[in-house]
């Protein structure tokens, strides 16, 4: 169902819980209200918004209640294209209500991909689209909505696509002053304009194709996994955060270590501090509530370069990880991603998957633990971390391979 937005200070609502399709080109109003007859009875509010990648597509939703199409625009087609594709966010509306939004090639919202309710209800829609690929994940509230709707400039307002837009009314004018046009002797110079356009359209829908082909292209030559540092790299970054780090502070001891990457200049070190006799004045970081434990969150350089490209099929990739694991003595658990869904033929697929991959060390991983896992090809470590409860030292990891039957892109030149 879908609902208006307000933010303060920003004119008109915005629309959300779309139902979005792609488009080869503009489409017409006839093509339009066609589409909304196809969709319900009760479906007669559309959107149609062009990327800046020029993919068009249109959303569909029933009337909502005391709004009017002319004052609302499309949240999703706004914040569209304000992350790096693909990406999927869930942002907190009121109460137990939030606003999930999916976008993938040429930032358009994929199908399923605007969407409000509660968690237990969007929780099944993300993990279905998980499937597709890798993401980048975002959370987020109204504040987070309103600074992005702020961009809205250049979205079109929404329209009864069973009654038309005002501009119909000008295009038929237009009509009726070419037919006087033509009475008037002007024929030619109609067939003319008629023929301009014509061609002009074609070149846009040329354009537009190529875009989307160059698009494809670049999303299967872009892997994820390259721009992750190479294990060992991470690694040795991580060691030179722990040899730095102080085990106590003034009454605080150390009960929790976290390494990870940021950037690739940077790592961010998240410390856990328990209290040992030390008052909440000394803690170091943003205290608890019960004031026996406090969090520290530091940045630590670092100088990561672009890894390696190379991945194996799934089977071989499953294989060569327990096979790293077992040889050092490790523990492992290795989590495959959701089944893929049966392909719209619209929504793109990665040629490659993500495994989960928790590792449980025993000690520092740069110690002896660590040692051969760059032989496991497409293993990125997202995580080092340390618990001082139980002295454990785990790792998590992403495990990207080839899908069963597909090949990694040859990089072009």
């Amino acid at each position: 169902m879908a609902e208006v937005l307000s933010f303060p200070g920003l004119k008109g609502g915005f629309a959300v819980g779309l139902s979005w399709q792609h488009e080869e080109a503009q489409p017409s109003q006839s093509a339009l209200r066609a589409r909304a007859l196809d969709l319900g009875r009760n479906v007669r509010w559309c959107a149609v918004h062009e990327s800046a990648e020029g993919a068009i597509q249109t959303g569909f939703c029933e009337p909502i209640a005391d709004a009017k199409p002319a004052g609302l625009k499309p949240l999703a087609a706004i914040v569209a294209g304000q992350h790096r594709q693909p990406w999927m966010g869930v942002f907190h509306l009121r109460g137990d209500l939030y606003w999930y939004v999916a976008v993938r090639q040429g930032h358009t919202v994929i199908a399923g991909g605007d969407r409000v309710g509660t968690l237990d209800q969007l929780n099944p829609i993300r993990d279905r689209h998980r499937a597709l690929g890798e993401w980048t994940e975002i959370e987020g509230t109204m504040r987070d909505l309103a600074a992005m709707a702020r961009a809205s400039k250049g979205v079109s307002v929404m329209r009864d696509a069973l009654t038309g837009p005002w501009k119909s009314k000008s295009y038929a004018l237009a009509a009726v002053a070419g037919v006087m046009a033509l009475v008037a002797g002007g024929w030619h110079w109609y067939e003319r304009q008629q023929e301009a356009e014509r061609e002009a359209q074609l070149m846009q829908q040329r354009a537009i194709a190529a875009a989307q082909r160059a698009n494809e292209a670049a999303r299967q030559q872009a892997v994820p996994w390259v721009e992750i540092a190479a294990p060992t790299e991470f690694m040795r970054a991580c060691r030179r955060a722990w040899d730095r780090q102080r085990l106590s502070d003034t009454g605080w001891a150390l009960a929790g270590w976290r390494c990870k990457p940021a950037t690739p200049t940077a790592l961010t070190i998240e410390t856990t501090w328990k209290r040992e006799g030390g008052v909440a004045d000394n803690a170091p970081g943003v205290l608890s509530q019960d004031g026996n434990l406090a969090t520290e969150t530091a940045s630590a350089p670092a100088a990561f370069l672009p890894s390696s490209r190379a991945v194996l099929a799934s089977v071989e990739a499953q294989r060569a990880m327990w096979t790293y694991a077992q040889m050092n003595g490790l523990s492992l658990q290795l989590t495959m991603p959701p089944a893929l869904l049966p392909s719209d033929g619209k929504t793109p697929v990665d040629p490659w998957l993500v495994m989960a991959a928790d590792i449980g060390f025993g000690a520092p991983p740069w110690l002896g633990p660590g040692e051969g896992i760059e032989t496991v090809a497409g293993v990125r470590l997202t995580e080092i971390s340390y618990e001082a409860a139980n002295q454990a030292w785990k790792g998590t990891a992403r495990l990207y391979a080839m899908r069963n039957g597909v090949s990694l892109p040859a990089r072009s030149e």
